[in-house]
């Protein structure tokens, strides 16, 4: 059997803790957005290419079929089809928006400073002068718990 993401990490899980990942020791250290992305995309690929030999297999089944148990065969490769389908336009999706952002220059991060920054001096500008209170809103609430 080829190396299955998934009995990588059940076999991984129950090992003591200075031997997970690899067997280094020490504490692990938090996985990366980025790197965890990798890695359910990499079981998203295993999981696409286990639907499809499943429905190799139940392609070949349904022409074996016979009358009674045709309708069965039938509705089985197309719920195979159906995970194919969404496992593939998930991958796609994925792969798309991995695409744009690669291709997008990273202003989006300092487009968002810069609106919390403008935010922030138009709220000092409204509250030169008094302080307001806050009255605990609408519902008479003192504001304790």
């Amino acid at each position: 059997m080829t190396d299955q993401p998934a009995a990588r990490t059940a076999a991984t899980s129950d090992a003591p803790e200075g031997t997970k990942a690899g067997g280094a020791s020490g504490p692990r250290k938090p996985i990366t957005p980025a790197a965890a992305l990798a890695r359910h995309v990499e079981w998203l690929e295993y999981a696409l290419e286990a639907a499809r030999a499943d429905e190799a297999v139940r392609v070949g089944r349904v022409e074996k079929a016979t009358m009674k148990n045709r309708d069965k065969r039938t509705a089985r490769l197309a719920e195979a089809r159906d995970e194919i389908e969404e496992l593939s336009a998930l991958l796609e999706g994925i792969r798309g928006l991995q695409s744009r952002s690669a291709r997008r220059p990273s202003g989006s991060a300092t487009r968002a400073t810069t609106g919390a920054a403008s935010r922030r001096r138009a709220s000092s500008a409204r509250t030169s002068g008094s302080p307001k209170r806050s009255t605990g809103g609408s519902s008479g609430a003192t504001g304790t718990a």
